[in-house]
């Protein structure tokens, strides 16, 4: 265990190491928990699995748009001039009035299982007349779906659909038998607009969780806090709201969250949910408890859903000590908690919980150009990185790394990981890759490795030299989404990006 305060010298009971004289301290999963169990008294082992009680018992889940008050209202139809066919796509073997039903009951099943209000025209939309009475209906919502229903007379209203729709975030589903690719590539790079061609009816789902994140983060208020300002600013084209709080109301936030048994419990999950401890007294464990608290009621006093803070002003200054433990827990919640003031960091974030249904690793990037391969760092991680219903990654509570004070999240990921690499760079454009985790980067004392403490590097899919890759504090999720991403970015109004230039 380790205490340290400003001016007293940092001592360290030292772990055993299980480096040799190598250059470097780079671990797989398998070894990093294989060290743990066999470590010395420097570090704590826990044992106890999952942890009994959650901070949802204590203080309930963040809420985010759409769980409380106005859901998003979809509008939906489908186009087709006749009911019947005799040449020609889909074919006469085509039962159409089978086929909307069919595509009805999925939205309406994803529909309740998203929040989402339906507000469906049953009627096909036969001629201009029934097309612009759709119109009309569909912009008073927050997002249409269209599904065509024949590769000829199904797109006439389409089109009129779309060259008066505006910016009206619009889906078009287009089953095998209703176009060609050369109908498709009208579409390409029209925005607000994404056709979707895909054999599985299942992807209407998709479809409509893609509109409900166009609104979430159209209706998502992020507390920036920083510097003395108060005030609000609504950013455009993503339309997600500014929140500018003092920093000093963090501060006084946070010293007036004293011990309580809100603040033991919260602490004691982190412990639980612990494969070991290392750096960290019960004192600061508890004081990282308190970060929490603080975080979470400013975030209800402002009514916003998401935060990012100057944190390292305050640390740096011993005002308050590392937030990490907080936006671990944030980022764990479906929400975030996001590190250094990055307002693009916390969007990328919330697109990653809202979109995938899973959080992210913001992290600083490191380039190993020896190896050409790409890697990066932080002391804020999820443990739910395969979504909020799976199973945890392991988790260490280590010191801050740059302050060696506090506690922090370090996550050993999982090696061989499939993963997508996505940044906003401003609130109108988004940068993304794909890759594959190679191996955990571990931080000791003395072994010559620096940087935050969840470190991995990781192999890129279709960069030729790593030090192209753009972007600071990129985002790390598990899984390859580029499709999704695209299609995303196109319904959004967003500029959509390859990490290193260029079109995704």
């Amino acid at each position: 265990m380790r205490k340290s305060t400003k001016n007293s010298p940092q001592t360290y009971t030292e772990p055993k190491s299980s480096h040799g004289s190598g250059c470097c301290s780079i671990l797989n999963r398998r070894q990093f928990i294989s060290r743990m169990g066999l470590a010395g008294g420097g570090i704590l082992l826990l044992n106890t699995g999952f942890f009994n009680e959650s901070t949802r018992q204590v203080m309930g889940l963040p809420l985010l748009p759409g769980d409380s008050g106005p859901r998003p209202r979809i509008a939906v139809a489908f186009s087709r001039q006749q009911d019947e066919y005799y040449m020609g796509w889909p074919g006469a073997a085509y039962d159409h009035k089978a086929a909307q039903a069919v595509y009805t009951e999925t939205l309406e099943k994803a529909a309740a299982r998203l929040g989402v209000i339906l507000d469906i025209e049953a009627e096909p939309l036969r001629d201009n007349e029934k097309t612009d009475n759709f119109l009309e209906r569909a912009k008073k919502a927050d997002g249409t779906v269209i599904t065509c229903m024949n590769l000829n007379d199904g797109w006439p209203a389409i089109l009129r659909f779309m060259e008066n729709k505006g910016n009206l975030p619009a889906v078009v589903y287009a089953p095998r038998g209703t176009l060609f690719t050369s109908r498709l590539n009208d579409f390409r790079d029209t925005p607000y607009c994404f056709v979707g061609s895909v054999v599985d009816t299942d992807w209407l789902a998709s479809a409509l969780r893609m509109l409900k994140s166009v609104w979430q983060m159209d209706n998502t208020r992020i507390a920036l806090i920083h510097r003395d300002e108060v005030s609000e600013e609504k950013l455009r084209p993503i339309g997600t709201t500014l929140c500018h709080i003092p920093l000093q109301r963090f501060a006084d936030a946070y010293h007036a969250t004293k011990l309580s048994g809100q603040v033991e419990s919260i602490a004691h999950e982190y412990i639980k949910k612990a494969r070991a401890i290392m750096e960290p007294s019960k004192e600061e464990i508890y004081d990282a408890a308190r970060t929490y608290v603080a975080n979470r009621n400013i975030m209800d006093e402002y009514g916003c859903h998401a935060v990012t803070m100057d944190c390292l002003r305050l640390v740096g200054d011993r005002i308050t000590p590392p937030p990490c433990m907080a936006y671990f827990q944030l980022l764990n919640e479906k929400t975030c908690g996001c590190c250094e003031g990055d307002v693009t960091g916390a969007l990328t974030l919330m697109l990653s919980s809202y979109l995938f249904n899973k959080p992210g690793f913001l992290h600083n990037p490191v380039v190993d150009n020896v190896n050409n391969n790409y890697g990066g760092a932080h002391c804020v991680a999820p443990t739910l990185m395969d979504g909020f219903e799976a199973a945890e990654e392991s988790l260490v509570l280590r010191s801050h790394h740059e302050s060696d004070w506090g506690v922090a999240a370090q996550v050993i990921l999982r090696e061989n990981q499939p993963v997508t690499l996505m940044k906003f760079m401003n609130p109108g454009a988004l940068w993304a890759a794909t890759g594959t985790i190679m191996h955990n980067v571990d931080t000791q004392p003395h072994d010559g490795i620096g940087g935050c403490r969840t470190g991995f590097a990781m192999a890129m899919d279709n960069v030729h030299d790593a030090r192209d890759i753009r972007g600071h504090h990129n985002v790390l999720i598990y899984g390859k989404y580029l499709p999704e991403l695209r299609a995303w970015c196109q319904l959004a109004g967003i500029r959509a990006e390859h990490i290193t230039g260029g079109v995704l």
